[in-house]
């Protein structure tokens, strides 16, 4: 039975007030590890137009957007990793379209998919998130600042523009929006990479864009996940989906394939370093000698020393290096 649950604005700023009550942010020590950003010659960011009222940023140095025009208004998907970055996406869509901007989604609480939202607040947009992923922009509000200081500073940006603007609306598992003609579904099928993972279904374009569980070409962030099988099942779930476009959080328009490609790439991380803790390794030997080689090409490889210490502390412990909610 489809259920959807949409609480106002002071609903959750009420909640982000008793997460932080209750829960507490990442040791400095710990959240120094994490600012590993390496600047690097990426490729050129892409605007795409992907379907006839829908296009797709690709932005290989920081994560990707994309939006939705409709008669009704604009629909956003990640508003970026900077309040800078998020003008400029609405400097984008305003050489689209002069439609109004009146929906963004945050599909989970990595900061490089929400640092934009002040900007698109400041024009009157209605933000939605599921309420996992509201929980984890407030439990680990200062993991994530600390962890983005050096892609700031690489790309010249200011800090203390930076402010966690929570989401308006939260939902618990299916929410479907009707703008003008076109119908979109923002779904949630249970963790993945993240609590909180939410998917948003063009079904006119044969879509879907996939925030946190799917990075084209990637090694994604491992210090999140609650389970990777489930993680890895989630993946098969929306390969299975009636779509030709998979849109990922990070790298280029993606395929079935490609989709299939990160749960084989998780598998056989996840296998390796099950047996390398059953063989007595300890975290320290792990880091030092997995390497996955086959893997060597993606993107993030250079993180690995850090996914390994994850799925160690996983794996050793029963619980994410980061929980929430």
């Amino acid at each position: 039975m489809r259920r959807t649950a949409l609480l106002q604005s002071a609903s959750t700023r009420l909640l982000a007030l008793l997460l932080l009550v209750c829960c507490a942010s990442a040791g400095a020590a710990d959240i120094a590890r994490f600012d590993n950003f390496k600047d690097r010659q990426g490729i050129p960011m892409q605007l795409k137009q992907v379907a006839p009222d829908l296009w797709f940023l690709y932005d290989d140095l920081s994560s990707n957007s994309a939006f939705l025009v409709t008669d009704d208004g604009v629909l956003v998907i990640d508003s970026r990793q900077h309040p800078q970055h998020g003008r400029e996406l609405i400097q984008m869509i305003r050489k689209v379209t002069d439609k109004p901007i009146r929906w963004v989604v945050n599909t989970h609480a990595h900061g490089d998919h929400y640092y934009g939202n002040p900007a698109f607040r400041e024009i009157g947009a209605t933000i939605i998130a599921h309420r996992d992923t509201v929980a984890g922009m407030v439990k680990n509000d200062k993991l994530e600042f600390a962890r983005r200081q050096s892609f700031f500073k690489s790309q010249m940006l200011d800090p203390t523009e930076v402010k966690t603007v929570l989401p308006d609306l939260v939902f618990d598992s299916t929410l479907r929006l009707r703008m003008g003609t076109r119908t979109v579904d923002i779904l949630y099928w249970g963790p993945g990479q993240n609590p909180g993972d939410t998917l948003i279904h063009f079904p006119h374009a044969r879509a879907v864009y996939v925030g946190g569980p799917f990075a084209r070409k990637n090694w994604s962030n491992m210090s999140f996940t609650p389970s990777v099988d489930a993680w890895i099942g989630l993946l098969k779930r929306i390969a299975a989906m009636d779509v030709d476009l998979f849109l990922p959080g990070h790298g280029d328009v993606g395929n079935r394939e490609d989709v299939l490609d990160e749960g084989r790439l998780l598998a056989d991380v996840q296998a390796g370093v099950k047996q390398a803790i059953a063989n007595g390794m300890t975290r320290e030997q792990m880091v030092k000698e997995l390497r996955f080689a086959k893997y060597a090409d993606l993107r993030n490889y250079d993180r690995i020393n850090v996914f390994i210490e994850a799925l160690h502390h996983l794996y050793t412990t029963g619980k994410p290096l980061f929980p929430y909610p």
